[in-house]
């Protein structure tokens, strides 16, 4: 598909947005780190944010792999056990097996404290006057519960689809024609009526552009979810932005709202 602007976006034939959550709407990136660094692992964990993202991305994409209808909250558990195991932590004397296991465990129940980005809530309340929203997401239901409830207090979503739910992971194309099958049958909302907004160019615009989805890249300049050289002619998402702020005011204007 070609690269639009937001001014070629039919942004008044859209009918619904679904969303990617953690990453695009909840700092996955910061409460990962805020919640690893936390545990009796911090001390023993990469200081650069940058080598401690992809180190936990490396495992935690893994073991989604490996078990596609593992809970989330016990895939990042795994994840942070295996990184341990990569930093030889037990074999070093650092920490037991136990306390790296207490450490896992603690870290995997921390999803659901996550902050929510500061234009978040915002953002949601305004595009949500003129679209249906559904989150498609690769957390768990218990984990999700919890967000809904505390960072993303004051948001409204029609729906939502967790990869618990669907059996499977994003990047699994599964997991989208999921999304597009109960849109369909649920809200009656074609696929030419929808927009993917998601941060995640390996787990969401790759699958997007397979299926031929309208989607918008929100760039929240993280490390994880992809390399961004070359995304738009890799990805073929439409449009870009920094905010899900600036995706709010680009569809207020579109609808002459002020």
């Amino acid at each position: 598909m070609a690269f639009s602007t937001a001014a070629n976006m039919p942004w008044t034939r859209i009918k619904a947005l679904s969303f990617d959550i953690f990453g695009t709407l909840v700092d996955w990136e910061g409460g990962i780190a805020t919640s690893a660094r936390a545990t009796a692992l911090g001390p023993y964990l990469p200081k650069e944010h940058k080598e401690l993202m992809l180190g936990i991305e490396k495992h935690d994409t893994t073991v989604q792999r490996e078990n596609p209808t593992m809970k989330q909250s016990d895939v990042i558990a795994e994840g942070l056990r295996r990184y341990a195991k990569e930093l030889k932590v037990v074999e070093d004397g650092k920490l037991t097996q136990e306390e790296v296991n207490e450490a896992a465990k603690q870290y995997g129940g921390r999803i659901g404290e996550y902050p929510a980005f500061p234009d978040t809530v915002e953002a949601i309340q305004k595009l949500g006057k003129h679209y249906k929203l559904i989150p498609l997401t690769n957390v768990d239901n218990a984990s999700f519960k919890q967000t809904l409830s505390g960072p993303l207090n004051g948001c409204h979503f029609d729906a939502y689809y967790t990869a618990e739910d669907i059996g499977s992971y994003k990047p699994d194309l599964k997991n989208f024609r999921y999304l597009l099958d109960h849109l369909k049958k649920d809200f009656g909302v074609e696929q030419a009526e929808l927009c993917h907004v998601a941060q995640s160019l390996f787990h969401d615009h790759g699958p997007a552009s397979q299926m031929q989805m309208q989607s918008v890249w929100v760039d929240r300049k993280g490390f994880m979810g992809g390399d961004n050289e070359n995304a738009q002619a890799k990805f073929a998402f439409q449009l870009r932005v920094e905010s899900l702020g600036e995706l709010a005011a680009i569809v207020d204007a579109a609808f002459g709202d002020s």
